[in-house]
């Protein structure tokens, strides 16, 4: 892979050089630039930051921490992928902690301002959708989730759903043949527009069950095995 800086990071630098490198590493694995099981040429990242390899090594051991990356004795550090289990298994994480945060969201709090937010968001995923915009879907779709998350006042929680989307979406990028086979984004929209609708109605109960169901796939886990 060719090494470039993003243009945003240039223009947003943070306060350490390890945590600059750490968000240009994450958003090239989440972009799906660096695909999984690349090397990630530490000597090469040094040279683009022009620093010591001492911060390139910080980041990319706070990436493996965080799951983004494996350190390999013999390869040295490399891309983590994501297989059906562990995505399987990070959904049904994912429909748990969704429901505790709409348990924990005070709906009467979320302003008509918001609302309206929301409302303009799921219209550009309908946008987004018919003009087979893939990456500014997924990044429309989380930011709505996080959205709502964010009222739920608990911030562990809303780290750890985050942490989970995210993931979940590394995967539908890299296994985009699944992704239009399983016709995901269309489901999406559908409960998308009903979550808007029991959010506007202040109906928790309906609110909470389209969330559990949103993240049950279109198509059985059983028959997604076989496609891969």
């Amino acid at each position: 892979m060719e090494y470039k800086k993003d243009s945003l990071l240039s223009r947003s630098i943070p306060k350490t050089l390890s945590q600059s490198i750490y968000n240009y590493l994450k958003k090239s694995i989440i972009d799906n630039k660096f695909k999984a099981n690349e090397k990630i040429d530490e000597r090469e990242i040094s040279k683009l930051f022009k620093v010591s390899r001492t911060p390139v090594r910080e980041a990319v051991v706070r990436l493996a921490a965080e799951g983004f990356a494996e350190i390999d004795s013999h390869r040295g550090a490399i891309v983590k992928g994501v297989s059906l289990k562990e995505i399987k298994e990070i959904t049904q994480v994912l429909q748990t902690l969704d429901a505790l945060a709409i348990d924990l969201v005070d709906l009467e709090g979320i302003s008509e301002q918001e609302l309206k937010k929301l409302e303009h968001l799921t219209s550009k995923l309908g946008d987004y959708h018919k003009q087979n915009q893939r990456e500014k879907y997924i990044n429309c779709n989380f930011n709505i989730h996080e959205k709502i998350w964010s009222h739920s006042g608990n911030d562990f929680l809303y780290q750890s759903l985050c942490f989970c989307l995210i993931q979940i979406n590394r995967y539908i990028q890299m296994m985009d043949r699944l992704y239009q086979f399983a016709k995901t984004e269309e489901k999406s929209l559908k409960e998308h527009k009903e979550i808007i609708k029991a959010l506007k109605a202040r109906d928790k109960k309906n609110l909470k069950t389209v969330v559990v169901n949103h993240w049950i796939p279109q198509m059985p886990w059983s028959e997604l095995e076989k496609v891969l």
